[in-house]
């Protein structure tokens, strides 16, 4: 290489909220190759992964107000659209030149989909600087606006075959498209739990002497399922009156109400001495640690499921739905239970097959940590991600 190459990494977030997005952008510029590339990052809005970023890339905060594309449905869409797409993506050449001669990117990398920032997309094309999408979930109806800039950019990546079929199926014309995995850094992950970190967290939440430990993961939001899981511990606790469910995880702005729904539905149903909301967790090794059992319980097809990697990190039996990505990181009644979206009755009998079955359940949790170490590593991921990167600026 003639010299470091530059990566403007971008994350259009602004909802307040940390997912497996910023997580699996994190883990990618730390395992990135400096002597190759030098990494910025550039956020909406500060959160409380920055000090995190800022030890390994250059951090920029400008909220440039990402605009994101919708199918036009109705008349109103029709009428409002060339306004949008003027104030939102024509505009904004000014002020994104402005970031572009500050940073001098060589590759932007944009970390929310195909359906985003497509001002980033437009200004790539006039500054003739190379451009990389991250499809984190993104699916189809497309709208025509980026069906049209998706024919603009230098290589699409995508988390999982099943998202990667969508793209597929759409016929969306992309140069280069990748289906490449999140990771995890085991070995770090491993190094983060702590006796003492453990030992608070049991005290802080009264649970030293519960018998039963189920948690699940993830932004409050109705999609993301917490309510099947309310739903399997009520039927749970007949059987194991003491059992205890750690909701982790943020309410996501317009989830408020969803969050009063948990609430009457722990009320309504005596679980209150059952269930307790953590908010967000940053350390996300030692609450895992706590669980005996992790669920994942989104009603939607999951792109991927981060959260999934982390309960085979920690060796953990898992309860899962069997839609989205997910499939693809576990196998079923090897590694993990799978059980259909939305359904309680299901949920509660894969916990229950757990608790009753200890040694099966730890046998299945030690094959997933197996199975994340030969397929789900950082390395393997960052490894990808610097092919498709030297593909663009070298050729193949």
């Amino acid at each position: 290489m003639d010299h470091k190459k530059k990566i403007l990494y971008i994350e259009g977030n602004r909802d307040g909220s940390i997912g497996g997005s910023y997580y699996s952008m994190l883990y990618l510029i730390q395992g990135l190759d400096k002597l190759k590339y030098e990494p910025h990052v550039l956020f909406c809005q500060e959160n409380v992964l920055l000090p995190e970023f800022e030890k390994v890339a250059s951090v920029h905060i400008n909220n440039f107000d990402p605009f994101v594309s919708s199918p036009l449905k109705t008349t109103e869409d029709f009428i409002k659209w060339p306004y949008r797409f003027f104030f939102g993506v024509i505009l904004k050449q000014f002020k994104i030149k402005k970031i572009i001669n500050e940073i001098g990117p060589d590759l932007v990398h944009l970390n929310n989909g195909q359906a985003a920032m497509h001002e980033w997309v437009l200004a790539c094309n006039l500054n003739k600087i190379k451009i990389v999408i991250h499809d984190r979930g993104a699916r189809p109806p497309y709208s025509l606006q980026t069906r049209l800039f998706v024919r603009f950019i230098d290589a699409l990546i995508s988390i999982s075959d099943y998202y990667n079929n969508y793209v597929i199926e759409a016929n969306l014309k992309i140069k280069r498209l990748e289906r490449i995995y999140n990771g995890l850094d085991f070995n770090k992950f491993d190094k983060q739990i702590s006796e003492s970190s453990i030992r608070k967290m049991l005290k802080d939440y009264n649970i030293q002497n519960a018998r039963q430990v189920v948690g699940i993961i993830g932004n409050i939001d109705r999609w993301k399922g917490q309510l099947v899981v309310l739903r399997a511990i009520k039927e749970l606790k007949a059987v194991y009156p003491d059992i205890i469910c750690l909701i982790v995880g943020t309410v996501l702005k317009g989830a408020e109400n969803y969050k009063q729904e948990l609430d009457e539905y722990i009320s309504n149903n005596g679980l209150d001495k059952n269930v307790i909301f953590t908010g967000f967790i940053k350390d996300i090794p030692n609450i895992i640690s706590i669980f005996d059992i992790l669920v994942h319980a989104s009603i939607e097809p999951e792109p991927f499921g981060r959260v999934i990697l982390e309960g085979m990190a920690a060796n953990k039996p898992i309860v899962a739905t069997n839609k989205g990505g997910v499939p693809e990181i576990v196998i079923n009644n090897e590694t993990a239970i799978l059980v259909p979206m939305n359904d309680p009755g299901k949920m509660a009998d894969a916990i229950k097959y757990y608790l009753s079955n200890k040694a099966i359940a730890e046998t299945m949790a030690a094959k997933g940590r197996q199975r994340l170490i030969k397929l789900f590593s950082t390395e393997k991921m960052v490894q990808d991600v610097e092919k498709v990167y030297e593909d663009i600026f070298y050729g193949e």
